[in-house]
C-alpha cells in the first residue's frame, strides 16, 4: 500500500496543480461585481460586512491581501486568488475521496493491489476531479473573492476526513480525526454555513463503520444525523448568543457595568466549565461530578434554546441532563469526545468575536453594528432580510392570505444612557387561517412574484370569502395544495436547481438570466432533437453563436455520473447511500430550505456547488464500470489506460475546452471602472444615494481598498431604513463629513418611524426644516394617537418647501453664475400615498439641513426615495446632481438637465473603461446589463445632442464616436439606447454615419428577427419580449431617419418590420390557444 499512497500523493498534488495553474490564470484582477466588492474590502480593513459577517474568510482574506506589497489596486486580486487556491484543494481532496472509494471497490486486499487496477483508481480520480474543476458553477466562484470557494474547501476537507477516520477508525487515537471534523465545522460557521451539511453523512459513515447494516439502525442514524444538525443550527449557534444577551443584560441594567461585561462574564465561565469537564471525564468515573460539570457546558452553549417557548426548552435541557448522566454512567470515552468536540466547535465558532471587536471601533463599514450580544444575535439571525419561511417550510400562509391582526413579537434592545432599553417590539402579522397551509412554497405577498406563482403553479384555486380592509365581501381564490407542490416541483426544483445541475453536466444555452421560456438562461445539450423542441434551432444568428457562455457538453459528463451512480449502487451499497445523501443535502434540501421566492435578483447555482462536488464523485466511478466492461474484452493492462483516456477526452477535455473562454475573467475591469466613474461624476465632498448591491458595493471597495474618492459619502437608499446605518451616516468618515441628520437616534430606532404617515393638517407649503422640527417635537399636539399605548410622529403636509438662497447657491458651486437667471425661489416636494419610509424622512432632513452647502447627487430617478425631485436632477456622468433649475425634461428616460461642460469633462476626461473594448477581455452578462442599467449608451448621447444644441457639433460627434470605439456592439450589444446615438448623429449633422449606424443596427435585428420567426410557436411566443424589442429599437432608428429627411431608408425598414409584426402574430396564435 506504500507505493499506491506514493501514486495517489503524486497524482492528486499534479491535479491540484492544473486546477490551480486553470483558476489563476483566469481570476479577475480586481472585484467582481455583486458581494466580491464588499467581501475585499470588509477583509483588506477588516470591517463588518453584511451578515452573518463571515469572520474565518474575512481573516483568511486579510492574511491574503499582505501579499499586496502595498499596493491598493493588487489587493482584490490576492483574494481572488485565495478563492483560486482554494478551489484548487477542493480539487484535492475531491480527487482523494475518489480514489478513496474507487479502492474501496476495486482493490479490497493486497492482491488487487496490480498496476491497471492502481491505474483505473487515478483515472477515476483524475476524470471526476478535473470534471469538477471545469464545470461551470464552480469554477465561477472559484475565480473571484466571493466565500463559496472556500466553503466548498471546508466541504471537501471534512468528507476527506471521515474517510481517513473509516480507515483507522479502530486504531487507539482514531478519534482525534472526529475532533478535526469538529473543529473544521466549527470554523466553517465563519465562512458559511453549507459545510454543516455534510453532518448526516458524517453519521453515516460512522455508523457503517462500527455497526452491521440494518434498516432500523440505519433510519435511527439519519435522525440522530439530523437531530445533530438541528441542536447546532438552532441550538448553539444562536443559543451561545441568547445565553450572553440575557447575562449582559443582568450585568449592565442590574449591576451597572458597562455593555459586553455579561458576554465576557459568559465567555469565561464557558471556558472553565469546558476545561473542567474536559478533564474530570479523562481523570475520574465520579458520574455526578462528570455529570455536573457537562451539564453547565452544554448549558452555557444554548443548545437546549431552541424554541420561542419556555417549557419546551426546559424540556430539551431535561433530555440532556438524562443523556449525560446516562453516558457518564456507561461511556466516560464517548462523553469526553463528546465534550472536545462541542468545545473545538465553539472555538471555531467564537471567531465572532472578531465581528463584535472591529465593530466597536466603528469601521466605516460596519452593517448592523454587532457591537453587543443583542445586536450579534440580530446579526447573525439575518433578521435584516426580514422573515421568510425557512425553516417554517413547515406552516405558513399562501401569498393572497389576507392579513387579519397584528401581533407583539420579541422586544428589540438598545444601549442608551448606561442601559438597554427596550425600543420597540417586532410586529408578526396575523393572516387568515383558511389560508395556511403545510409546506407553504408560495409564500411572498409581493405582487410582482404573484403571476410567476400562478404561471407556475398553473393555479386555478379554490373560491374563499373574506371581507377586506374597506368591510365589503370578496372572493379570493386560494391555491389548492397541489398546486403548491406544483410550484414546487416545476419551479423550485426543477427550474432552480435542476436547470443548474444541467448547466454543469449537459450544457448551457447562455449567461443571460433565465426566468423561464426558451430564450435566456436554459440548459442544453448540443443534440438536435433535445434542443430544439426546446430552446429552438442551432442556427443562431451571429451574435448568438459567439456568445462564449453557449456551452456544450453532449451529455457526457451526465451519463458517466449516472452510470457511476448505478456502479457504485451495484458495488459498495453503503458508501452510494453516503454519496447519495450528499448529493441530496447539498441540493434538493438546500432548495427545500431556502423555499426561494420567484425572479431571484440573480441566478443562485452557486449555492449547489457541494451537490455537483457529490455528483463528480460518481463521474469518476463511472470510469471505473468502463475499465471493467473493456477489461473483459481485452484486459485490465489495456483496459485502465483506455478507459481512462475516452473518459478524460470525452468529459474534463470538453468542459474544458467549452468553458475556457467564458469563465476567464482576466483583464476585466469594469465593475471596478462603473465604481470610479459613478465617483467622479460627483463634485467634491459630495452626498452620493445609491439604490441596489451593483451600485454600492463596487464604491465601498473603490473607496475602503482603493482609496478612490473618500471625500463623496456613499448612502445606500435601502440601508438607510435601519438605525444603525443612520448612525454610521452621522460619523465622520475619512474626508467625508458627517451627514446632517438633526433627529436623534430615538426617532429612528429599529421599529420607530418605520412608517411616518401623513396627516393633512395643512394644504398649504410647509418647509422643510418645519417638517423635521414637527416630527422631532416631543408635543402631543404634534402626534397622532392610534391606540391606548400607541402615538405615532406625522407629516402634516403633503407639499414640503425647500427654500433655495440664490447666492448661496451660486457661491457653493451648485449653479454656474451664468445659469443664475434659472434659479427657481424654491423647490416644493409633493408626497404621494398615505405615508412615507424612514429613508425618505432622513433625506428630507438631509436636505432640510444641508441648506445647499454640499453637492447631493442621485444614482438614479424615478423611484420613491427620489421624492418625486428628477425635475430638478443634473446629469453630470452617471449620477444626477439635485440643482435648483426646473429642467424641461420629464420623460422617465431622459429626466433632468444636462451641464454639457462638466458632464464632457467627466465622460471624456475622468471616465475609464479598463479593456471593455479590448476583444479579448470577456464580460459577462451581469457586466453588460450594469451598462445598460447605468444608460451608458444614452448619457452619451444627451451630451452629444446637448453640444449640438450649443452649436458644437464636432465635439458632439467627438463624443459620439467616443461612445462607439469604448463600447463597440461587437462587444456590448445593441440595448435601448444604441438608436439615440443615431438621432444624436442626426442631430450633430453627421447624417452619413447616422445612416450607417441605422444599416448596422437594423441588420442586427432583422438577423435576431429571422431567427426567432423561424422557430416552433412555443419559441415563438418565448421569445416574445425579444421579438417585440427588436421590432420596437428598430422601428425607433427608422423614424429618426424619417425625420431627418432619410424617409427611403425608413420606408425599407418598416416595410420589412411590418412583414416581421405579421408573421409573428400568425406564429405566435397556436402557443395562445
Amino acid at each position: 500500500m506504500t507505493k499506491y499512497r506514493l501514486i495517489n500523493n503524486i497524482t492528486g498534488w499534479v491535479i491540484f496543480a492544473v486546477a490551480a495553474f486553470t483558476y489563476l490564470m483566469t481570476i479577475e484582477p480586481t472585484a467582481s461585481l455583486w458581494d466580491c466588492g464588499e467581501y475585499i474590502a470588509s477583509s483588506y480593513k477588516l470591517e463588518v460586512g453584511h451578515p452573518p459577517g463571515n469572520p474565518v474568510f474575512m481573516v483568511m482574506a486579510r492574511f491574503f491581501t499582505l501579499f499586496a506589497g502595498g499596493n491598493t489596486s493588487h489587493v482584490a486580486a490576492t483574494v481572488n486568488a485565495m478563492s483560486a487556491l482554494a478551489s484548487a484543494f477542493t480539487i484535492l481532496f475531491l480527487f482523494w475521496t475518489i480514489t478513496h472509494l474507487a479502492r474501496r471497490i476495486i482493490i479490497r486486499n493486497e492482491n488487487d493491489l496490480t498496476v491497471s487496477r492502481i491505474t483505473a483508481v487515478m483515472a477515476a480520480g483524475a476524470v471526476g476531479a478535473l470534471a469538477f474543476t471545469f464545470s461551470d458553477s464552480f469554477w465561477f466562484s472559484a475565480v473571484e473573492g466571493e466565500v463559496y470557494a472556500s466553503s466548498s474547501l471546508f466541504t471537501a476537507m471534512v468528507f476527506w476526513a471521515i474517510l481517513m477516520w473509516e480507515d483507522v477508525a479502530d486504531e487507539k487515537y482514531a478519534n482525534r480525526w472526529i475532533i478535526l471534523i469538529a473543529f473544521l465545522m466549527g470554523l466553517s460557521i465563519g465562512v458559511h454555513l453549507l459545510n454543516l451539511l455534510t453532518l448526516p453523512a458524517i453519521v453515516l459513515v460512522y455508523y457503517f463503520r462500527k455497526y452491521e447494516f440494518k434498516w432500523k439502525g440505519f433510519l435511527i442514524s439519519l435522525g440522530i444525523s439530523l437531530l445533530l444538525l438541528a441542536l447546532l443550527m438552532y441550538g448553539i449557534m444562536p443559543g451561545v448568543v441568547k445565553v450572553s444577551s440575557k447575562l449582559d443584560l443582568f450585568f449592565v441594567n442590574r449591576l451597572g457595568l458597562s455593555p459586553n461585561s455579561g458576554m465576557i462574564f459568559h465567555f469565561i465561565l464557558l471556558i472553565l466549565f469546558f476545561v473542567l469537564a474536559i478533564m474530570s471525564t479523562l481523570s475520574s468515573a465520579d458520574k455526578v461530578k462528570n455529570s455536573i460539570f457537562a451539564a453547565g457546558a452544554l448549558f452555557l452553549t444554548g443548545v437546549w434554546v431552541i424554541f420561542n417557548s419556555a417549557l419546551l426548552n426546559l424540556l430539551v435541557l431535561a433530555a440532556i441532563a438524562v443523556f449525560i448522566w446516562y453516558i457518564a454512567d456507561r461511556n466516560r470515552v464517548v462523553l469526553n469526545t463528546i465534550l472536545t468536540a462541542v468545545m473545538v466547535i465553539m472555538i471555531g465558532y467564537s471567531s465572532n468575536a472578531i465581528i463584535v471587536i472591529r465593530s466597536a471601533a466603528n469601521t466605516p463599514l460596519n452593517e448592523n453594528q454587532p457591537e453587543n450580544p443583542f445586536s450579534l444575535l440580530y446579526f447573525l439571525n439575518r433578521e435584516q432580510y426580514g422573515e421568510n419561511p425557512l425553516l417554517n417550510v413547515f406552516r405558513g400562509q399562501y401569498f393572497n392570505a389576507p392579513v387579519i391582526d397584528y401581533k407583539e413579537g420579541k422586544p428589540k434592545y438598545v444601549f442608551e444612557d448606561g442601559k438597554y432599553i427596550i425600543s420597540a417590539h417586532d410586529l408578526k402579522r396575523v393572516y387568515d387561517p383558511r389560508f395556511i397551509t403545510i409546506f407553504p412554497r408560495m409564500w411572498s405577498d409581493q405582487s410582482e412574484h404573484e403571476p410567476v406563482y400562478r404561471e407556475w403553479g398553473k393555479i386555478k384555486g379554490t373560491p374563499v370569502s373574506i371581507t377586506n380592509q374597506s368591510g365589503e365581501k370578496e372572493i379570493i381564490r386560494k391555491p389548492k395544495f397541489s398546486e403548491n407542490m406544483r410550484f414546487m416541483f416545476s419551479y423550485q426544483f426543477g427550474y432552480m436547481y435542476f436547470r443548474y445541475f444541467m448547466w454543469n453536466f449537459a450544457g448551457k444555452q447562455n449567461d443571460t438570466q433565465g426566468t423561464g421560456g426558451a430564450v435566456n438562461g436554459n440548459w442544453i445539450t448540443g443534440i438536435k432533437f433535445l434542443d430544439e423542441p426546446r430552446v429552438g434551432t442551432s442556427d443562431l444568428p451571429a451574435g448568438m453563436k459567439s456568445d462564449t457562455s453557449r456551452n456544450v457538453y453532449y451529455l457526457l459528463p451526465f451519463l458517466l455520473g449516472i452510470i457511476g451512480l448505478f456502479y457504485q449502487l451495484n458495488r459498495d451499497y453503503k458508501n452510494w447511500w453516503i454519496v447519495l445523501l450528499l448529493f441530496l443535502m447539498t441540493g434538493v434540501a438546500i432548495v427545500f430550505y431556502l423555499n426561494q421566492y420567484p425572479n431571484q435578483p440573480r441566478e443562485r447555482d452557486y449555492a449547489y456547488t457541494g451537490s455537483f462536488y457529490f455528483f463528480a464523485v460518481w463521474i469518476g466511478l463511472g470510469v471505473l464500470t468502463l475499465f471493467e466492461a473493456l477489461s473483459k474484452l481485452t484486459g485490465e493492462k489495456i483496459a485502465a489506460p483506455v478507459a481512462g483516456a475516452l473518459c478524460f477526452f470525452a468529459v474534463p477535455v470538453i468542459m474544458g475546452s467549452e468553458n475556457w473562454d467564458d469563465h476567464d475573467r482576466s483583464g476585466r475591469y469594469l465593475g471596478r471602472d462603473v465604481a470610479f466613474n459613478y465617483l467622479n461624476s460627483c463634485a467634491p465632498d459630495a452626498i452620493l444615494f445609491t439604490n441596489g448591491d451593483n451600485d454600492t458595493f463596487p464604491l465601498w471597495y473603490a473607496q475602503e481598498v482603493e482609496g478612490m474618492r473618500t471625500d463623496i459619502r456613499v448612502c445606500n437608499l435601502m440601508l438607510l431604513n435601519t438605525d444603525w446605518y443612520i448612525n454610521q451616516m452621522k460619523r465622520k468618515t475619512y474626508e467625508s463629513d458627517p451627514l446632517p441628520v438633526s433627529l436623534p437616534a430615538k426617532k429612528y430606532y429599529d421599529g420607530i418611524n418605520n412608517q411616518v404617515f401623513i396627516v393633512e393638517k395643512v394644504k398649504e407649503p410647509v418647509n422643510i426644516s418645519t417638517i423635521i422640527d414637527y416630527v422631532n417635537s416631543d408635543n402631543k399636539a404634534t402626534k397622532v394617537q392610534v391606540s391606548a399605548t400607541e402615538i405615532l410622529d406625522v407629516i402634516p403636509s403633503r407639499t414640503i418647501r425647500i427654500p433655495v438662497d440664490s447666492a448661496k447657491v451660486i457661491a457653493s458651486g451648485t449653479v454656474k453664475s451664468e445659469d443664475a437667471g434659472k434659479i427657481v425661489p424654491y423647490i416644493d416636494i409633493k408626497l404621494k400615498g398615505s405615508s412615507i419610509l424612514k429613508s425618505q424622512l432622513i433625506i428630507l432632513d438631509i436636505l432640510a439641513h444641508n441648506n445647499w452647502e454640499r453637492p447631493i447627487y442621485f444614482v438614479t430617478g424615478y423611484h420613491n426615495d427620489a421624492l418625486g425631485l428628477e425635475e430638478y436632477f443634473q446629469l453630470e456622468g452617471l449620477a444626477f446632481r439635485l440643482v435648483p433649475i426646473k429642467s424641461e425634461n420629464k420623460s422617465w428616460i431622459d429626466y433632468g438637465r444636462i451641464d454639457s461642460d462638466i458632464m464632457y469633462d467627466n465622460i471624456v476626461n475622468k471616465f475609464v473603461w479598463s479593456g471593455a473594448n479590448d476583444p479579448k477581455v470577456n464580460l459577462d452578462y451581469h457586466h453588460i446589463r450594469t451598462l445598460i442599467v447605468v444608460k451608458s449608451r444614452l448619457i452619451y448621447a444627451r451630451l452629444a445632442k446637448a453640444l449640438s444644441a450649443e452649436g458644437k457639433n464636432e465635439k458632439a460627434v467627438e463624443v459620439l464616436d467616443r461612445c462607439l470605439e469604448l463600447l463597440p456592439a461587437d462587444k456590448f450589444p445593441p440595448d435601448p439606447y444604441y438608436s439615440d446615438l443615431i438621432d444624436g448623429y442626426f442631430t450633430a449633422g453627421a447624417s452619413a454615419k447616422a445612416v450607417e449606424l441605422t444599416r448596422k443596427l437594423s441588420d442586427y435585428y432583422f438577423e435576431r428577427l429571422n431567427y426567432y420567426l423561424k422557430q416552433n410557436p412555443y419559441v415563438v411566443s418565448s421569445a416574445e419580449y425579444e421579438i417585440q424589442s427588436a421590432i420596437q429599437y428598430a422601428a425607433k432608428a427608422a423614424n429618426f431617419c424619417e425625420s431627418n429627411g432619410n424617409k427611403e431608408i425608413a420606408d425599407e425598414i418598416n416595410e420589412k418590420l411590418e412583414a416581421y409584426y405579421a408573421d409573428y402574430v400568425g406564429k405566435r396564435q397556436p402557443a395562445d390557444e
